[in-house]
Protein backbone atom coordinates (compact mmCIF):
# COMPACT_ATOMS: atom_id res chain seq x y z
CA UNK A 1 0.00 0.00 0.00
CA UNK A 2 1.14 2.98 -1.06
CA UNK A 3 -0.28 5.11 2.52
CA UNK A 4 0.89 2.16 4.57
CA UNK A 5 2.73 3.95 6.93
CA UNK A 6 0.67 7.07 7.48
CA UNK A 7 -2.57 7.79 8.59
CA UNK A 8 -4.93 8.93 5.34
CA UNK A 9 -6.89 11.33 7.04
CA UNK A 10 -4.32 13.32 9.40
CA UNK A 11 -0.99 11.60 7.49
CA UNK A 12 0.15 11.27 10.82
CA UNK A 13 2.61 8.27 10.95
CA UNK A 14 1.63 4.53 12.16
CA UNK A 15 3.12 1.98 13.04
CA UNK A 16 1.85 -2.21 12.85
CA UNK A 17 0.04 -3.73 13.31
CA UNK A 18 -1.94 -1.30 10.73
CA UNK A 19 -5.75 -1.04 10.81
CA UNK A 20 -7.29 -0.89 7.63
CA UNK A 21 -10.36 -0.45 5.85
CA UNK A 22 -10.02 -1.51 2.18
CA UNK A 23 -6.71 0.11 1.06
CA UNK A 24 -6.83 2.77 3.44
CA UNK A 25 -4.67 3.12 6.54
CA UNK A 26 -5.68 4.85 9.74
CA UNK A 27 -4.39 5.96 12.59
CA UNK A 28 -6.32 4.42 15.86
CA UNK A 29 -7.99 7.58 16.47
CA UNK A 30 -9.40 7.93 13.28
CA UNK A 31 -9.72 4.05 12.68
CA UNK A 32 -12.27 4.66 15.33
CA UNK A 33 -14.10 7.58 14.34
CA UNK A 34 -14.88 5.59 10.77
CA UNK A 35 -15.88 2.61 12.61
CA UNK A 36 -18.69 4.07 15.24
CA UNK A 37 -21.65 4.11 14.14
CA UNK A 38 -22.59 7.02 12.07
CA UNK A 39 -26.15 8.88 12.41
CA UNK A 40 -25.28 12.12 11.46
CA UNK A 41 -26.00 12.86 7.82
CA UNK A 42 -29.48 13.60 8.42
CA UNK A 43 -28.67 15.61 11.48
CA UNK A 44 -26.20 17.72 9.87
CA UNK A 45 -28.46 18.01 6.73
CA UNK A 46 -31.52 19.26 8.38
CA UNK A 47 -28.77 21.53 10.43
CA UNK A 48 -27.78 22.65 6.98
CA UNK A 49 -30.97 23.73 5.69
CA UNK A 50 -31.45 25.51 9.04
CA UNK A 51 -28.56 27.68 8.86
CA UNK A 52 -29.29 28.31 5.36
CA UNK A 53 -32.88 29.75 6.39
CA UNK A 54 -31.77 31.87 8.99
CA UNK A 55 -28.90 33.21 6.82
CA UNK A 56 -31.52 33.77 4.09
CA UNK A 57 -34.10 34.86 6.63
CA UNK A 58 -31.17 37.64 8.25
CA UNK A 59 -30.28 38.86 4.57
CA UNK A 60 -34.17 39.76 4.01
CA UNK A 61 -34.58 41.34 7.42
CA UNK A 62 -31.64 43.63 6.66
CA UNK A 63 -32.87 44.12 3.11
CA UNK A 64 -35.69 45.60 4.50
CA UNK A 65 -34.00 48.27 6.90
CA UNK A 66 -31.22 49.16 4.31
CA UNK A 67 -33.44 51.57 2.40
CA UNK A 68 -32.38 52.42 -1.10
CA UNK A 69 -28.73 51.28 -2.50
CA UNK A 70 -26.88 52.51 -5.53
CA UNK A 71 -25.97 50.81 -8.23
CA UNK A 72 -22.71 49.56 -7.40
CA UNK A 73 -23.67 48.54 -3.13
CA UNK A 74 -26.27 46.32 -4.89
CA UNK A 75 -24.05 44.80 -7.59
CA UNK A 76 -21.41 44.16 -4.49
CA UNK A 77 -23.93 42.68 -2.40
CA UNK A 78 -25.87 40.47 -4.64
CA UNK A 79 -22.28 39.13 -5.82
CA UNK A 80 -21.43 38.60 -1.86
CA UNK A 81 -24.85 36.53 -1.97
CA UNK A 82 -24.31 34.89 -5.03
CA UNK A 83 -20.74 33.11 -3.62
CA UNK A 84 -21.45 32.38 0.54
CA UNK A 85 -24.23 30.02 -0.57
CA UNK A 86 -21.70 27.94 -2.16
CA UNK A 87 -19.06 28.38 0.45
CA UNK A 88 -21.31 27.43 2.92
CA UNK A 89 -22.58 24.02 0.67
CA UNK A 90 -19.17 23.21 -0.18
CA UNK A 91 -18.50 22.74 3.22
CA UNK A 92 -21.09 20.95 4.78
CA UNK A 93 -20.73 18.49 0.88
CA UNK A 94 -17.00 18.33 2.37
CA UNK A 95 -17.21 17.30 5.57
CA UNK A 96 -19.73 14.35 4.94
CA UNK A 97 -17.12 12.57 3.23
CA UNK A 98 -16.05 10.63 6.81
CA UNK A 99 -14.13 7.89 5.76
CA UNK A 100 -11.12 9.87 3.47
CA UNK A 101 -11.69 13.35 2.52
CA UNK A 102 -10.71 14.37 -0.98
CA UNK A 103 -7.69 16.48 -1.59
CA UNK A 104 -8.50 20.15 -1.79
CA UNK A 105 -6.91 20.58 -4.95
CA UNK A 106 -9.27 18.18 -6.67
CA UNK A 107 -11.89 19.88 -5.31
CA UNK A 108 -11.03 23.19 -6.70
CA UNK A 109 -10.02 21.98 -9.77
CA UNK A 110 -13.76 20.22 -10.54
CA UNK A 111 -15.26 23.25 -9.38
CA UNK A 112 -13.44 25.55 -11.66
CA UNK A 113 -13.66 23.35 -14.50
CA UNK A 114 -17.52 23.66 -13.69
CA UNK A 115 -17.49 26.90 -13.17
CA UNK A 116 -15.62 28.09 -16.51
CA UNK A 117 -17.38 25.41 -18.65
CA UNK A 118 -20.77 26.88 -17.44
CA UNK A 119 -19.54 30.04 -18.55
CA UNK A 120 -17.61 29.19 -21.92
CA UNK A 121 -19.99 26.75 -22.88
CA UNK A 122 -22.89 26.81 -20.74
CA UNK A 123 -24.56 30.17 -20.98
CA UNK A 124 -23.11 29.94 -24.92
CA UNK A 125 -25.48 26.91 -25.74
CA UNK A 126 -28.50 28.28 -24.23
CA UNK A 127 -28.14 31.83 -25.31
CA UNK A 128 -26.29 32.32 -27.80
CA UNK A 129 -26.29 29.83 -30.32
CA UNK A 130 -29.79 28.26 -29.45
CA UNK A 131 -31.50 31.69 -28.71
CA UNK A 132 -33.19 29.64 -25.71
CA UNK A 133 -35.24 32.51 -24.52
CA UNK A 134 -36.66 33.49 -27.65
CA UNK A 135 -38.44 30.72 -28.79
CA UNK A 136 -39.11 28.73 -25.69
CA UNK A 137 -42.02 30.40 -24.06
CA UNK A 138 -45.01 29.55 -26.91
CA UNK A 139 -46.65 27.98 -24.36
CA UNK A 140 -45.90 25.93 -21.04
CA UNK A 141 -45.29 22.45 -21.95
CA UNK A 142 -42.55 23.48 -25.08
CA UNK A 143 -41.56 25.74 -21.74
CA UNK A 144 -40.85 22.95 -19.91
CA UNK A 145 -39.95 20.28 -22.42
CA UNK A 146 -37.06 22.65 -24.27
CA UNK A 147 -35.58 24.02 -20.38
CA UNK A 148 -35.52 19.97 -19.32
CA UNK A 149 -33.53 19.10 -22.86
CA UNK A 150 -31.55 21.97 -23.13
CA UNK A 151 -31.01 23.92 -20.21
CA UNK A 152 -30.91 20.47 -17.99
CA UNK A 153 -28.70 18.29 -19.73
CA UNK A 154 -26.18 21.47 -20.78
CA UNK A 155 -25.86 21.80 -16.81
CA UNK A 156 -25.52 18.16 -16.35
CA UNK A 157 -23.47 17.29 -19.24
CA UNK A 158 -21.05 20.28 -17.78
CA UNK A 159 -20.88 18.14 -14.69
CA UNK A 160 -20.52 14.73 -15.68
CA UNK A 161 -17.44 16.00 -18.25
CA UNK A 162 -16.12 17.92 -15.04
CA UNK A 163 -15.83 14.56 -12.93
CA UNK A 164 -15.14 12.44 -15.62
CA UNK A 165 -11.61 14.40 -17.17
CA UNK A 166 -10.20 15.58 -14.02
CA UNK A 167 -10.81 12.67 -11.44
CA UNK A 168 -12.91 9.57 -12.32
CA UNK A 169 -10.19 7.40 -13.65
CA UNK A 170 -7.67 8.83 -10.43
CA UNK A 171 -6.71 6.96 -7.65
CA UNK A 172 -8.57 9.86 -5.47
CA UNK A 173 -11.80 8.05 -6.95
CA UNK A 174 -12.08 5.23 -5.02
CA UNK A 175 -15.13 4.71 -3.12
CA UNK A 176 -19.01 5.66 -4.09
CA UNK A 177 -18.50 8.32 -1.66
CA UNK A 178 -16.43 10.41 -4.25
CA UNK A 179 -19.14 10.06 -6.90
CA UNK A 180 -21.29 12.47 -4.96
CA UNK A 181 -18.84 14.78 -3.41
CA UNK A 182 -17.19 15.74 -6.32
CA UNK A 183 -20.74 15.77 -8.58
CA UNK A 184 -21.94 18.00 -5.41
CA UNK A 185 -18.68 20.49 -5.57
CA UNK A 186 -19.14 20.18 -9.84
CA UNK A 187 -22.71 21.46 -9.31
CA UNK A 188 -21.69 24.27 -7.28
CA UNK A 189 -19.42 25.34 -9.78
CA UNK A 190 -22.33 25.48 -12.09
CA UNK A 191 -24.56 27.41 -9.63
CA UNK A 192 -22.21 29.92 -8.85
CA UNK A 193 -21.54 31.04 -12.19
CA UNK A 194 -25.23 31.24 -12.51
CA UNK A 195 -25.33 33.51 -9.56
CA UNK A 196 -23.12 35.56 -10.45
CA UNK A 197 -24.53 35.69 -13.63
CA UNK A 198 -28.01 36.42 -12.39
CA UNK A 199 -26.83 39.27 -10.40
CA UNK A 200 -24.62 41.13 -13.10
CA UNK A 201 -27.30 40.52 -15.82
CA UNK A 202 -29.67 42.58 -13.27
CA UNK A 203 -27.54 44.94 -12.31
CA UNK A 204 -27.90 43.32 -8.76
CA UNK A 205 -30.77 41.64 -7.30
CA UNK A 206 -33.83 42.32 -5.41
CA UNK A 207 -32.43 41.52 -1.91
CA UNK A 208 -35.54 39.53 -0.65
CA UNK A 209 -36.52 37.11 -3.53
CA UNK A 210 -32.56 37.67 -4.55
CA UNK A 211 -31.19 35.95 -1.62
CA UNK A 212 -33.64 32.90 -1.84
CA UNK A 213 -32.97 32.50 -5.61
CA UNK A 214 -29.56 32.05 -5.13
CA UNK A 215 -29.46 29.98 -2.21
CA UNK A 216 -31.86 27.40 -3.31
CA UNK A 217 -29.74 27.16 -6.92
CA UNK A 218 -26.27 26.57 -5.12
CA UNK A 219 -28.79 23.71 -3.12
CA UNK A 220 -30.23 22.14 -6.56
CA UNK A 221 -27.51 22.61 -8.42
CA UNK A 222 -25.35 20.66 -5.93
CA UNK A 223 -27.85 17.70 -5.14
CA UNK A 224 -28.15 17.33 -8.73
CA UNK A 225 -24.69 16.89 -9.33
CA UNK A 226 -24.58 14.65 -6.41
CA UNK A 227 -27.03 12.35 -7.96
CA UNK A 228 -25.32 11.87 -11.09
CA UNK A 229 -21.93 11.33 -9.25
CA UNK A 230 -23.55 8.91 -7.47
CA UNK A 231 -24.24 6.70 -10.52
CA UNK A 232 -21.52 7.10 -11.85
CA UNK A 233 -19.64 5.86 -8.77
CA UNK A 234 -22.04 3.04 -8.83
CA UNK A 235 -20.73 2.10 -12.66
CA UNK A 236 -17.42 2.32 -11.60
CA UNK A 237 -17.49 -0.10 -8.51
CA UNK A 238 -20.46 -2.55 -9.41
CA UNK A 239 -21.04 -4.19 -12.79
CA UNK A 240 -23.74 -2.21 -14.01
CA UNK A 241 -25.13 -2.47 -18.03
CA UNK A 242 -24.54 0.40 -20.36
CA UNK A 243 -27.13 2.53 -20.17
CA UNK A 244 -27.04 2.82 -16.46
CA UNK A 245 -25.12 6.17 -16.33
CA UNK A 246 -26.92 8.03 -18.88
CA UNK A 247 -30.04 7.17 -17.19
CA UNK A 248 -28.49 9.26 -13.59
CA UNK A 249 -27.29 11.98 -16.29
CA UNK A 250 -31.02 11.99 -17.63
CA UNK A 251 -32.76 11.82 -13.92
CA UNK A 252 -30.32 14.36 -12.91
CA UNK A 253 -30.96 16.69 -16.09
CA UNK A 254 -35.15 16.21 -15.87
CA UNK A 255 -34.83 17.43 -12.04
CA UNK A 256 -32.95 20.62 -13.56
CA UNK A 257 -34.69 21.50 -15.97
CA UNK A 258 -37.45 21.05 -14.00
CA UNK A 259 -36.32 23.27 -11.26
CA UNK A 260 -35.04 25.78 -13.58
CA UNK A 261 -38.32 25.79 -15.41
CA UNK A 262 -39.93 26.46 -12.10
CA UNK A 263 -37.95 29.79 -10.67
CA UNK A 264 -37.32 31.10 -14.08
CA UNK A 265 -40.00 30.08 -16.23
CA UNK A 266 -43.42 29.59 -15.24
CA UNK A 267 -44.01 33.29 -14.31
CA UNK A 268 -43.16 33.61 -17.91
CA UNK A 269 -45.57 31.72 -19.82
CA UNK A 270 -48.83 32.94 -18.83
CA UNK A 271 -49.26 30.72 -15.72
CA UNK A 272 -49.56 33.46 -13.45
CA UNK A 273 -47.08 32.70 -10.69
CA UNK A 274 -45.41 35.31 -8.78
CA UNK A 275 -41.76 35.29 -7.91
CA UNK A 276 -42.15 33.82 -4.33
CA UNK A 277 -45.10 31.50 -5.43
CA UNK A 278 -42.27 30.09 -8.30
CA UNK A 279 -38.80 30.19 -5.91
CA UNK A 280 -41.35 27.79 -3.57
CA UNK A 281 -42.01 25.52 -6.34
CA UNK A 282 -38.36 25.22 -6.79
CA UNK A 283 -36.73 25.02 -3.58
CA UNK A 284 -39.76 21.96 -2.92
CA UNK A 285 -37.79 20.32 -6.02
CA UNK A 286 -34.56 21.22 -4.58
CA UNK A 287 -35.25 20.18 -0.96
CA UNK A 288 -36.81 16.28 -2.04
CA UNK A 289 -33.54 15.65 -4.22
CA UNK A 290 -31.36 16.89 -1.17
CA UNK A 291 -33.33 14.66 0.65
CA UNK A 292 -32.71 11.68 -1.85
CA UNK A 293 -29.01 12.73 -1.79
CA UNK A 294 -28.76 12.74 2.08
CA UNK A 295 -30.63 8.67 2.04
CA UNK A 296 -27.53 7.72 -0.95
CA UNK A 297 -24.61 9.29 0.94
CA UNK A 298 -25.38 7.15 4.02
CA UNK A 299 -26.30 3.69 1.48
CA UNK A 300 -22.70 5.15 -0.20
CA UNK A 301 -20.73 4.92 3.46
CA UNK A 302 -22.42 1.52 4.46
CA UNK A 303 -21.48 -0.04 1.57
CA UNK A 304 -18.09 0.90 1.22
CA UNK A 305 -17.28 -0.02 5.23
CA UNK A 306 -19.12 -3.09 4.48
CA UNK A 307 -17.09 -4.09 1.57
CA UNK A 308 -13.84 -3.20 3.56
CA UNK A 309 -14.24 -5.25 6.59
CA UNK A 310 -15.65 -8.38 4.38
Amino acid sequence: MNNSLHCCICHEPVTPPYQTLGKRVYCAKHFATVNKPHFGFWRAGVLQIVAMAVFTLIVAVVADNLGELTQPALIALGVFLALVPTALWLFYFYRQDHLEPEPKTKIAQVFLLALLLTDALGLRVIDDWLAFARWSTVNWQTSLLATILIVGFTYEAIKYASVRLLVYATDEFDERMDGIVYGTVAGLGVATLLNLNHVIANQGVALGAGVINVVTTALAQASFGGLMGYFLAQAKFEHKPVWWVPLGVALAATLDGLFTWLIDEVSEVGLGVDPYRSLILGLGVALATFAALIALMRRARARTLAKSTS
